[in-house]
């Protein structure tokens, strides 16, 4: 395949990309019932068991959260097992929805019947996926490992270690949109779209690329941190609970896919618009 070469670096059209990103999901509603549905109705019950499983935990931080107390989280280890395991078990089907969506705005393949795919392409994006996502949140992760009281030297390193944790996480979250132009690549079975290409094409669009998603994101992070603010608040049934829990997680296959399609733009800007 010939090589990806460009005269100088484009600048991202960054209102008009993010407002193509929203108009292509409505435009596309019913495209992304069927690339989503079946996945939401499939993860259904497996969101449910996962949620009746951490239903425990997670009711032990509610009432360390309520108690009133500093916050120590009672076992560490087990929440950062948590959110790892939580984020696999999402990613083979937000990976295939988006390998779906990218297909549908880049080449205009619609899906047929019922949409369910898992295949060499959806391993690889969501190996991708799920390391451009670590950069991000493995430091935090790994801040659950770290005791929280204790003398005051091991408080004093434990100050580092999150000062340290943080810069990365920043520097995390200004890299990884970059980065992840590679993953739209991946899903057209294009081998010469690396993330190295990625990096070089997306020069001076930093920025750009940050703000891009955040705004795709941002109404869900609403929604969604709305709605976990409130499973913490004291007093809810148990399956009202899981009941809230798994829409939640239900919800962000359909919502991501605004992301992804600001992504698919973004990506037909720097390796498709001059070529």
């Amino acid at each position: 395949m010939t090589a990806v070469t460009f005269e100088r670096p484009a600048k991202l059209p960054l209102f008009r990309t993010v407002g193509q990103a929203y108009a292509l999901w409505i435009r596309n509603f019913s495209d992304l019932v069927r690339i989503c549905g079946p996945w939401m109705v499939l993860m259904a019950p497996v969101l449910l068991i996962w949620n009746w499983m951490q239903s425990a935990h997670l009711a032990e931080l509610v009432n360390v959260i309520n108690s009133g107390q500093p916050f120590v989280d009672p076992n560490p280890v087990l929440t950062g097992l948590l959110v790892l395991a939580g984020k696999l078990v999402m990613l083979p089907p937000l990976a295939s929805a988006a390998v779906a969506w990218h297909r549908l705005l880049l080449r205009d393949e619609h899906p047929e019947g019922t949409y369910l795919r898992l295949d060499g392409t959806v391993g690889s994006y969501a190996i991708l996926a799920f390391v451009l996502g670590m950069i991000i949140t493995a430091p935090s992760s790994m801040t659950f490992l770290l005791p929280q009281t204790g003398p005051a030297s091991e408080t004093s390193s434990m100050i580092i270690v999150h000062a340290l944790a943080s810069i990365v996480i920043i520097v995390g979250i200004f890299i990884v949109p970059r980065l992840s132009l590679a993953l739209p690549g991946i899903a057209l079975g294009r081998t010469d779209v690396t993330i190295g290409t990625a990096w070089r094409v997306s020069k001076r669009n930093t920025w750009r690329m940050v703000w891009a998603y955040l705004f795709c994101i941002l109404p869900w992070m609403a929604v969604g941190g709305a709605m976990s603010y409130w499973l913490v608040l004291p007093g809810h049934n148990r399956v009202v609970v899981m009941l809230v829990s798994l829409t939640i997680g239900l919800l962000w296959i359909p919502a991501g896919m605004i992301s992804v399609g600001m992504l698919s733009l973004a990506y037909r800007h720097f390796f498709e618009r001059r070529m």
